[in-house]
């Protein structure tokens, strides 16, 4: 009979370790971006709508609210799935602006309900006025998340549902390049929809929350690890004495 290698079991917890000791810093990491982002959010609220900048400053100014001059771009709007509002499903609708200086953002007009397993081509989405000229919203980063599949449903006719905001690939259906940012609308006009809250759904507190759990689980395979190996050198001893 084969003998295990008497270091595996070293190894193997070594490996435990260091995957439970680096989730629980990435959670410790979420926790301070959380909290940034909540203090962003909070700071906008006193400053004045900005121009929007260029695309590599967008990080340097989420949350800001931005003023954007030019005109919808109605005809072909994209619909985020597994969106909810008050527990109901439905959609974010992210319609492209085309600015007067030639960029393409998408605006978030708000929120529509799902319609049970209608086609997303059957929802009613209110017109964009393509004369509006003028919009301030906040300039959203979306997280990217697992990007498991293609981003957008197939099909070619409009409204498009897209699972998440991949610019790449809305822009090839768009057939225009789009800035790598969203504008989410929050003041009520003719052509917004139902708003949805910008606050996250939680705090840095449930991040914390998780990376205590992760450094709990790292501890105990230290502690397990270190009470197996005093034992397998008791062991060691009286087999030699």
């Amino acid at each position: 009979m084969t003998r295990r290698p008497r270091w595996l079991p070293l190894l193997m917890s070594i490996l435990a370790f260091s995957v439970f000791a680096a989730l629980g810093n990435w959670q410790y990491q979420r926790a301070g971006e959380r909290e940034a982002e909540l203090a962003a959010i909070a700071a906008a609220e006193h400053q004045p709508p900005l121009p929007l900048p260029p695309a590599a400053a967008f990080e340097a100014v989420a949350w800001r609210f931005v003023q954007l001059e030019g005109r919808f771009l109605g005809e072909r709007q994209f619909l985020l799935d597994n969106r909810t509002l008050d527990g109901e499903p439905g959609f974010g609708v992210l319609t492209p602006f085309a600015l007067a200086d030639g960029r393409v953002i998408l605006v978030d007009r708000g929120w529509v309900p799902a319609e049970g397993r209608a086609p997303a081509q059957s929802i009613h989405l209110p017109a964009a006025a393509e004369d509006v000229g003028t919009v301030v919203g906040r300039l959203w980063r979306p997280e990217a998340g697992l990007a498991i599949g293609p981003a957008l449903a197939p099909g070619g006719d409009w409204p498009r549902t897209t699972t998440r905001v991949d610019y790449a690939a809305l822009g090839d259906a768009l057939g225009r390049s789009l800035e790598p940012g969203v504008v989410r609308i929050e003041e009520p006009a003719p052509w917004t929809l139902r708003p949805r809250a910008v606050q996250p759904r939680f705090g840095p507190e449930r991040h914390l929350g998780y990376a205590f759990q992760w450094y709990a689980l790292a501890a105990t395979v230290l502690v397990v690890t270190g009470v197996l190996l005093l034992r397998s050198r008791r062991q060691h001893r009286m087999e030699h004495e």
